[in-house]
């Protein structure tokens, strides 16, 4: 058992404790990352849900773009909003299972140029963008157009994680539009909508820069990073953090995570993100 795992219950203990001392800006909103869940992971992710629903709350992806645009009171709360990357298969199940039911509404990201791939080159992708070759797709699968225009009809949000899955940091104008700007137009021309929100692969700031920013701001007026923090309606719109969760970790070191236990850590990449978008 590592050192982090065997230390977090205390961690957790203690930044609940210290929670009343933490005043939430206005607007805030804790954006959750989360990536294929298998449904071995399905009854902690409904754990989760219901932790959350019984303290901060779940909001919708138009709720948090609402909040961030200063449209909430300063009320000192800061709800959840859950976002998925990649547009694995098996959000899709999980919807239908775990979010339908209890009235969840959750922003997925996808990636158009793979959506469209064969199968065969898709699962290839998966493994060389996605997990950048230290693994293979190894059975899994993203999402048809098919079902995200059904997750899109039943009131979820698809936002854009570029076209292919490719960090953005140190291509050329017109890479940077066909991972930005095309891959906008063809979501839209699919599901017959466009969304606010991108967020950029990878999520680090070694995965982006000032000029990848620049672009994605010409077509979108979100952007969420995977840089942890609370978002709020005073952060730069392209430099939103969000709190990664590994559903697979015990309790504690999730629970930590989902409430942004950990986010203190990464502060000084925070500034560095938000020097970068502005």
């Amino acid at each position: 058992m590592s050192l982090r795992t065997l230390a977090a219950p205390l961690a957790l203990a203690a930044w609940r404790a210290t929670g009343p001392l933490r005043a939430n800006p206005p607007g805030a909103v804790r954006i959750l990352i989360l990536h294929d869940v298998p449904e071995a992971q399905f009854a902690a992710l409904a754990d989760l849900i219901a932790v959350l629903q019984r303290s901060a709350g779940l909001i919708t992806p138009g709720q948090a773009e609402a909040r961030l645009a200063g449209g909430a009171p300063a009320d000192g709360k800061a709800p959840v909003l859950l976002s998925f990357d990649d547009g694995f298969r098996s959000n899709f199940r999980l919807t239908r299972e775990i979010l339908d039911p209890l009235g969840v509404k959750a922003l997925f990201f996808v990636c158009p140029a793979l959506v469209d791939m064969a199968p065969e080159d898709r699962r290839a992708a998966i493994g060389a963008n996605i997990f950048r070759g230290r693994r293979g797709a190894d059975g899994l699968d993203l999402m048809d157009w098919e079902q995200l225009k059904g997750l899109a009809a039943s009131g979820h949000e698809i936002g854009c994680h570029s076209a292919r899955h490719v960090s953005l940091v140190g291509l050329e104008a017109g890479e940077l539009e066909d991972e930005v700007g095309i891959a906008k137009t063809r979501m839209a021309a699919v599901l017959g909508q466009t969304s606010p929100w991108f967020a950029f692969p990878f999520g680090d700031v070694a995965n982006i820069d000032r000029t990848a920013l620049g672009i994605i701001g010409r077509h979108f007026p979100l952007c969420r990073s995977g840089v942890r923090g609370l978002a709020h309606a005073g952060s730069h719109p392209l430099a939103l953090p969000a709190e990664s969760v590994d559903l697979g970790a015990p309790p504690a070191l999730r629970l930590l995570a989902a409430e942004g236990g950990m986010a203190p850590l990464y502060r000084g990449r925070l500034r560095r993100l938000e020097e970068m978008a502005s």
